[in-house]
């Protein structure tokens, strides 16, 4: 929850029968969906306050108001039967209104009538409240084009499911060949054959709350030559995909075919244009598939890896002879596991240890990436990343840490690298000794 101050725009709908002294400024109050938030109030220095009352556009009576005893007595709050009723409160010593269990209904305009002892002269408070949701993770599409000059164009759109209030976007990495667009929604890649594979992440905010998308990897070529391929979505074993349809506005839908390795679903309108699943397939994808509304969109649910490969929607008009067909290509991944670190180590002159470490995975899949952290100079990594030499010396970092990412997912484990070279210094006869008691098995690092 937060505040800030805006200029004052006096309506008539908000003014109050008493009102002779406005404020200059309305205060903007932001609050999150199903939590609570705070109308601060000011009251008029040197003043002494008998009562206040709050009004909003949307109620045709004051929701709440507060009488301050003279005495040190108990303040009198009464709240009115309107929706806000259980939900209003008066906090603070300045008493504050807080409202509860927000709802977006509650955003909009306020008014607070501060009402002084002994003085005529009514003061008012003007806020303007925001309401926003917690952001879900945000899932990102991906497309690509074959360019005349052999350059391959990925576009990945970040889609953030928001009922309501701006979003902003943006993307990790921004390179110089990389274009944002649509608000930032839209990220272009261009890349050239020798180019090698990249991984971007989506990043959606709101003034409550912000989240970022799995890890969504563009390959080092296209998948296509000049004509654009179908759009790749990515998902992760267990949970639900969505293949989103759209089709031209004003256009009426007969009827859409789902297929992939042979028949799906066939799809028809139904009452009040909610689609309705004429035809299902009872192969490996029985009682798995779901339409979203509105819209056509195929959901598929409990994924498994056999799932992946490439889906084909086939879209009847009514009102044009031409066919729309929009293909799909659908990734599975798994969630992957904390990798293992397989260690050796030998003595070195000038008292430099020697160590290569290889990162590695029990069960890795398609699409995983590896790196070293930290990578300084004169450690060389090798094998696609699997695995990394480096010259340990006793001023160098005391550990490193393996991260593998795949789209879906990402683990990392780390080496303490100062035992492992301390036991290297010791004598061939008490370093038998230390390996015989275990010490690099506590740390849970296998040795060569």
């Amino acid at each position: 929850m937060g505040w800030q101050l805006v200029r004052n725009e006096e309506t008539e709908a908000l003014r109050g029968p008493g009102a002779s002294r406005e404020d200059s400024a309305r205060m903007v109050v932001t609050g999150t969906l199903g939590g609570s938030v705070t109308l601060p109030l000011k009251w008029p220095s040197g003043q002494q306050v008998g009562s206040v009352s709050w009004t909003t556009r949307s109620a045709p009576v004051a929701i709440a108001s507060v009488t301050l005893a003279e005495a040190g007595g108990p303040d009198i709050f009464h709240q009115a039967e309107t929706r806000y009723w259980g939900r209003v409160s008066v906090t603070g010593q300045d008493r504050s209104l807080q409202i509860s269990n927000l709802s977006s209904e509650d955003a909009g305009s306020y008014r607070a009538y501060v009402n002084l002892r002994r003085s005529p002269v009514t003061h008012t408070q003007e806020y303007i409240l925001q309401v926003y949701e917690q952001l879900a993770r945000p899932h990102v599409t991906l497309s690509s084009r074959m360019g005349e000059n052999g350059h391959c164009t990925f576009i990945l759109t970040c889609v953030a499911e928001s009922r309501g209030g701006p979003v902003t976007y943006s993307w990790t990495p921004l390179e110089p060949w990389t274009v944002v667009s649509h608000g930032g929604s839209v990220l272009s890649v261009s890349l050239r054959p020798r180019d090698h594979a990249l991984m971007f992440t989506c990043t959606v905010q709101n003034p409550v709350s912000n989240s970022s998308s799995y890890p969504v990897s563009v390959p080092h070529f296209c998948a296509g030559s000049g004509t654009t391929v179908g759009e790749t979505v990515i998902g992760t074993l267990g949970e639900s995909a969505t293949l989103h349809l759209e089709f031209p506005a004003g256009q009426e839908v007969e009827n859409i075919t789902w297929s992939s390795r042979g028949l799906l679903a066939v799809l028809r309108p139904g009452p009040a244009g909610k689609p309705v699943l004429v035809v299902e397939t009872q192969g490996p994808y029985s009682r798995r598939l779901s339409i979203s509304h509105p819209g056509y969109s195929l959901q598929i649910s409990s994924l498994r890896l056999q799932d992946s490969g490439l889906y084909r929607a086939q879209i009847t008009l009514r009102t044009s002879p031409m066919n729309i067909t929009k293909d799909f290509t659908l990734r599975v991944y798994e969630k992957l596991q904390e990798p293992n670190i397989t260690v050796s180590s030998r003595i070195m002159n000038a008292g430099t240890c020697f160590i290569m470490l290889v990162c590695s995975l029990d069960q890795a899949g398609e699409d995983v990436q590896y790196s070293w952290d930290p990578h300084g100079q004169g450690a060389v990594m090798s094998h696609g990343g699997t695995t990394l030499s480096i010259s340990w010396r006793s001023v160098d970092s005391d550990s490193y840490r393996c991260t593998v990412r795949n789209p879906v997912s990402q683990r990392s484990r780390s080496f303490p690298a100062r035992p492992l070279c301390s036991a290297s210094f010791l004598p061939c006869s008490l370093r038998k000794e230390f390996l015989l008691f275990g010490i690099l098995g506590a740390l849970g690092i296998k040795s060569i």
